[in-house]
Protein backbone atom coordinates (compact mmCIF):
# COMPACT_ATOMS: atom_id res chain seq x y z
CA UNK A 1 0.00 0.00 0.00
CA UNK A 2 3.03 2.45 0.93
CA UNK A 3 4.50 1.79 -2.55
CA UNK A 4 1.49 2.78 -4.53
CA UNK A 5 1.25 6.16 -2.29
CA UNK A 6 4.73 6.86 -3.19
CA UNK A 7 4.17 5.72 -6.55
CA UNK A 8 1.09 8.41 -6.91
CA UNK A 9 2.83 10.79 -5.10
CA UNK A 10 5.56 10.84 -7.28
CA UNK A 11 3.37 10.91 -10.60
CA UNK A 12 1.30 13.64 -9.37
CA UNK A 13 4.52 15.50 -8.51
CA UNK A 14 5.68 15.36 -11.97
CA UNK A 15 2.53 16.48 -13.08
CA UNK A 16 2.95 19.63 -11.30
CA UNK A 17 6.14 20.30 -12.41
CA UNK A 18 5.42 19.91 -16.03
CA UNK A 19 2.40 22.02 -15.90
CA UNK A 20 4.11 24.72 -14.03
CA UNK A 21 7.00 25.17 -16.76
CA UNK A 22 4.48 24.75 -19.18
CA UNK A 23 2.67 27.64 -17.84
CA UNK A 24 5.33 30.09 -17.25
CA UNK A 25 4.17 33.49 -18.53
CA UNK A 26 6.84 35.32 -21.25
CA UNK A 27 9.32 38.23 -18.95
CA UNK A 28 10.47 38.99 -21.78
CA UNK A 29 8.10 39.99 -24.62
CA UNK A 30 9.60 40.08 -28.00
CA UNK A 31 10.68 43.77 -29.14
CA UNK A 32 9.44 45.14 -32.34
CA UNK A 33 12.51 45.88 -34.61
CA UNK A 34 11.43 50.00 -34.14
CA UNK A 35 11.58 49.24 -30.17
CA UNK A 36 15.26 47.12 -30.67
CA UNK A 37 16.45 50.61 -32.31
CA UNK A 38 15.50 53.05 -29.96
CA UNK A 39 16.85 50.74 -27.36
CA UNK A 40 20.41 50.09 -28.95
CA UNK A 41 20.54 54.15 -29.58
CA UNK A 42 22.80 56.08 -27.60
CA UNK A 43 21.26 58.51 -25.03
CA UNK A 44 22.52 61.39 -27.35
CA UNK A 45 20.51 59.67 -29.88
CA UNK A 46 17.62 59.31 -28.18
CA UNK A 47 17.28 62.90 -26.94
CA UNK A 48 17.85 63.89 -30.63
CA UNK A 49 14.92 61.86 -31.83
CA UNK A 50 12.39 62.60 -29.10
CA UNK A 51 13.59 66.78 -29.60
CA UNK A 52 13.01 66.41 -33.36
CA UNK A 53 9.34 64.45 -32.77
CA UNK A 54 8.12 67.13 -30.35
CA UNK A 55 9.45 69.83 -32.87
CA UNK A 56 7.24 68.84 -35.17
CA UNK A 57 9.34 70.28 -37.85
CA UNK A 58 10.19 69.67 -41.43
CA UNK A 59 13.12 71.87 -41.52
CA UNK A 60 14.50 69.32 -38.91
CA UNK A 61 13.01 65.56 -39.57
CA UNK A 62 13.48 63.09 -37.38
CA UNK A 63 16.03 60.75 -38.56
CA UNK A 64 15.43 57.28 -38.49
CA UNK A 65 17.88 54.57 -37.08
CA UNK A 66 18.86 51.73 -39.48
CA UNK A 67 18.34 48.48 -37.99
CA UNK A 68 17.62 44.87 -39.06
CA UNK A 69 14.46 44.42 -40.28
CA UNK A 70 11.80 42.37 -42.66
CA UNK A 71 9.32 45.38 -42.65
CA UNK A 72 9.97 48.41 -45.58
CA UNK A 73 11.47 51.74 -44.87
CA UNK A 74 8.05 52.95 -44.75
CA UNK A 75 6.88 50.51 -42.06
CA UNK A 76 9.63 50.92 -40.11
CA UNK A 77 9.21 54.60 -39.82
CA UNK A 78 5.82 54.26 -38.65
CA UNK A 79 6.77 51.87 -35.92
CA UNK A 80 9.49 53.99 -34.99
CA UNK A 81 7.51 56.68 -34.49
CA UNK A 82 5.10 54.70 -32.30
CA UNK A 83 8.06 54.21 -30.39
CA UNK A 84 8.33 57.92 -29.89
CA UNK A 85 5.13 58.75 -29.27
CA UNK A 86 5.33 56.16 -25.94
CA UNK A 87 8.74 57.58 -25.00
CA UNK A 88 9.03 60.91 -25.57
Amino acid sequence: MKRVRMCAVMVLAGALLTACSEAEPDLHPTRSPAEGAWYESSRADRREYCEAYRAHDPQRPVMIPAYPSEQTRDEFADDFYEVLKKKC
